[in-house]
């Protein structure tokens, strides 16, 4: 099936005549990664997403594929084995857009990790995601330390570690998940669909309207099962749909907010993960890209209008602040900001809990109008969601319809894009491409 613009009207057709078997509200990585494991398992799938795919978090991370150290601070040991084993797993199925990326993690005076915690912590972390033996931490001494990063505060260094993560682009990976479930011939998918109310037989969910916001058309959508993965927006649409679950879960909306600068202004060798200076027990990331070098991320209650997060005075003095304790010669001024992004994490609330303290634990609500919702989780996790949501989606077709779906087959599956043996061929792909693109008088920075 072509995947295009240029075919939008025959996909609105489909989408209006088509009795599917699921229809995924929400077009991040969540939703992306459901439509991708139902298309697998045979079923027939709608997805729609009111505004471009990837629009919402999904596009406003730290871009990063990662176990979440801060996770084990937490003792949320489930988690961090279960994101870091999937970290392996992304990299293999979409080796052209998660790459490893070397972090430094500076240990200083007062920090909240010392020494001999930061080792286990990180050999914790090691054995849990059964991490590559290349990829294994190292621990530095203050000398070392400086020496992979010259730009760091001496008076308070008391040395350092070096591991691994693997950093992505959060929005592409997001669209080629989406173009292999389009793939399998069995998806439509389908953005700038606003769904407006949904519609009911017996008191259960059986469809949705719908308006197609390029043209004004109002759609009505049937499917057996609807799953909401609209992440900020999850409880918009479950009071929409009469979900009962609301009386017991809500979510916990979050901002996290980051910087961008030019690299000259902070020439990083490697990306450093490192303590804030505020006593908040917090931790953010500088990772260079390219030409310019992205800081964040932040941790606040949210409470403002969801289709436009801001970035606040407050939020650029935080992250100042933080960097120019760690990097003092730096001096770096709010003037020096080229970029800023604002996005929110659809966290669950949990009473008597700080915000840095609730979990990114994804978790399913299933409504007595039949209604199913996945809130939740990070985009390391997003292949696991899906198969939890999917597992519980097939039950559920199995027994009011039976149906016979397939398990899981995600696990393996390699993504639009990614058919390269390893990063090596990667590499040389790029190099062909870069040749070809001199020549025709486009820089590398341009194409890449």
């Amino acid at each position: 099936m072509l995947f295009s613009a240029t075919k939008r009207s025959d996909y609105l057709k489909t989408l209006t005549t088509t009795d599917y078997d699921l229809l995924i509200i929400g077009g991040g990585i969540t939703g992306a990664g459901i439509a991708l494991d139902a298309s697998l398992r045979g079923l027939r799938v709608a997805l729609v997403e009111k505004h471009d795919f990837a629009w919402g978090t999904s596009s406003r991370s730290t871009k990063l594929i990662h176990g979440g150290l801060r996770y084990l601070k937490q003792l949320e040991l489930g988690i961090v084995r279960e994101v870091g084993l999937e970290r392996a797993v992304v990299h293999r199925n979409a080796r052209h857009l998660v790459v490893p990326e070397r972090m430094l993690l500076p240990i200083v005076k007062g920090g909240s990790l010392g020494k001999f915690s930061t080792s286990v912590a990180l050999w914790v972390y090691d054995f849990l995601a059964n991490v590559r033996s290349r990829e294994k931490r190292q621990m530095l001494d203050k000398t070392a330390t400086y020496a992979a990063e010259p730009l760091l505060k001496t008076e308070e260094l008391l040395g350092g570690a070096i591991y691994y993560e693997y950093r992505t682009d959060d929005a592409r990976l997001t669209t080629e998940i989406i173009k292999s479930a389009v793939a399998t011939q069995r998806a439509t998918c389908l953005n700038y669909i606003e769904v407006t109310n949904f519609s009911f037989e017996k008191g259960i969910v059986n469809g949705v309207f719908a308006t197609d916001i390029l043209s004004n058309q109002a759609l009505r959508i049937s499917a057996k099962v609807i799953v909401n993965a609209a992440g900020p927006w999850v409880d918009n649409l479950r009071k929409m749909a009469n979900d009962d679950t609301l009386q017991r879960k809500k979510l916990h909306l979050t901002k996290g907010v980051h910087l961008v600068v030019d690299y000259e202004k902070i020439p990083l060798k490697q990306a450093v993960y490192f303590d804030t200076p505020t006593g908040d027990n917090r931790m953010i990331f500088a990772i260079p890209r390219g030409n310019f070098v992205y800081i964040g991320t932040t941790d606040t209650d949210y409470y403002e209008n969801i289709d436009t997060p801001k970035v606040s005075a407050d939020d650029i003095a935080y992250i100042l602040k933080a960097v120019n304790a760690l990097f003092p010669s730096i001096l770096l001024r709010e003037s020096d900001i080229r970029g800023t992004w604002a996005g929110l994490r659809p966290l669950i609330h949990e009473i008597g809990k700080k915000t840095s303290e609730l979990s990114r634990k994804d978790e399913i609500f299933y409504s007595k109008t039949g209604l199913i919702t996945i809130a939740g989780g990070k985009l390391t996790g997003y292949r696991k969601m899906a198969q939890r949501i999917m597992d519980f989606v097939s039950e559920k077709l199995a027994v009011e319809h039976y149906y016979s779906v397939q398990p899981c087959q995600t696990k393996d599956y390699i993504l639009s894009g990614a058919a390269f043996k390893n990063s090596e061929a990667i590499n040389s792909f790029k190099v062909r491409r870069i040749g070809e693109a001199k020549q025709a008088g486009i820089s590398a920075n341009q194409i890449v």
